[in-house]
């Protein structure tokens, strides 16, 4: 990082750092990729919880903030189906600061300008949610199709008490988000318990759908939690009890906030900035390969198609080959034309011919004329 930063984030940066050289920063575990078609994403009204859960796969205590416990009915958030969500057309952003892909960064300004709007004591600011976006997922993979929902389900450690330091969760979605009938496991790029998503997922992208595999929705339950717990994020000490209810750990709120000063300044952090809190990098496992290549296609599918670019056409399927469209037969000829047939030329009409001359060697016999018979002798 840097060395010229603001006071107020060094100050935080360093107590961070120091504290968490003091204490014993509890064991974490790295994320996996299920790439199981999730079910339908429950958008029912959001409904209270049992407390005691955090949103993150870092394994550390879950607690649960006074302000969080205590806040009434009326302070909680819109449900799912927030009215006053404005849908978002597909994001073709370029990658921000930092490499952090185009499409998260889109989310997480939408969702600060958003709670700003809402509650503008909050003063959120989108580098804080791109923080905890880096540290509990690495932004996802970067691994997103074109309405911002992750390329295969980014899941936690399942809550099941045999890791050290996890709490015991059973499951409270049906394994309806995590795939897990039996335990919760968190969910998504900014990684959500189901238990917590039921009181805090919002629709980010306006499309009737909370879904926590949603960067959009995600960035903004995640905003949304943050600011309930109350002061101003520019505060440090108010933002780092708002990122402890994230996740009670303060060496992840040293790397969260290296990291969203980094994005700030466009500066990578440096090692001292980031203590250990053993979460290692994620692992993307690619989704499965369709059972079938699309119609118009053989062969077998090797792997899953690459997300298409908006306005463009469906990328190939690895393994699959187009099928030529059957050549069609060549047209006959058309016969040559007949010739039209000569028209005879007019000609003249030949005189008759005149009689033949009577038989040799009969006599002529000429009779007397007999009035009035007789034709009269010309003038």
């Amino acid at each position: 990082m840097r060395r010229v930063v603001q006071s107020a984030d060094r100050k935080v940066l360093t107590s961070a750092a120091v504290t968490a050289t003091a204490i014993a920063v509890v064991a974490t575990v790295g994320l996996s990729m299920d790439t199981s078609p999730p079910d339908a994403p429950d958008i029912t009204p959001l409904a209270e919880s049992a407390p005691g859960t955090t949103s993150s796969a870092t394994a550390g205590p879950t607690t649960t903030s006074t302000e969080e416990a205590e806040r009434s009915p009326e302070e909680e958030p819109a449900p799912a189906d927030d009215p006053a969500a404005a849908h978002i057309q597909p994001a073709t952003i370029p990658d921000g600061p930092l490499g952090i892909p185009g499409i998260a960064l889109d989310a997480y300004q939408r969702a600060a300008d958003r709670l700003n709007a809402e509650q503008p004591a909050c003063e959120m600011d989108w580098t804080l949610l791109a923080g905890i976006g880096q540290v509990e997922s690495n932004q996802g993979g970067g691994r997103f199709d074109a309405q911002g929902n992750t390329i295969g389900r980014i899941l936690g450690p399942r809550l099941d008490g045999s890791l050290p330091g996890t709490a015991v969760i059973t499951d409270t979605d049906g394994g309806r988000f995590d795939g897990d009938p039996e335990f919760d496991r968190a969910v998504g790029p900014v990684q959500f318990i189901p238990s917590t998503w039921k009181r805090l997922g919002r629709d980010g992208n306006g499309d009737g759908v909370a879904d926590p595999n949603n960067i959009y929705d995600g960035a903004l339950a995640a905003a949304t939690l943050l600011c309930n717990q109350g002061g101003s994020m520019a505060d440090p000490s108010a933002r780092t009890r708002a990122v402890l209810a994230y996740n009670n750990s303060l060496a992840y709120v040293a790397n969260v906030n290296a990291w969203a000063h980094g994005y700030a300044v466009n500066a990578f952090p440096l090692p001292s900035d980031l203590p250990e809190i053993h979460q290692p990098k994620p692992t993307v496992e690619p989704p499965e390969a369709p059972e079938h290549c699309p119609e118009g296609w053989t062969g077998t599918p090797t792997a899953a198609p690459e997300p298409a670019e908006p306005g463009q056409p469906e990328p190939p399927v690895p393994g699959c080959t187009e099928t030529p469209a059957p050549s069609e037969p060549p047209s006959p000829e058309p016969p040559a034309p007949t010739p039209p047939a000569p028209v005879a030329e007019e000609t003249e009409v030949a005189p008759a011919p005149p009689p033949p001359p009577a038989a040799p060697g009969l006599p002529v016999i000429e009779l007397p004329c007999i009035p009035p018979f007789c034709v009269p002798p010309p003038a």
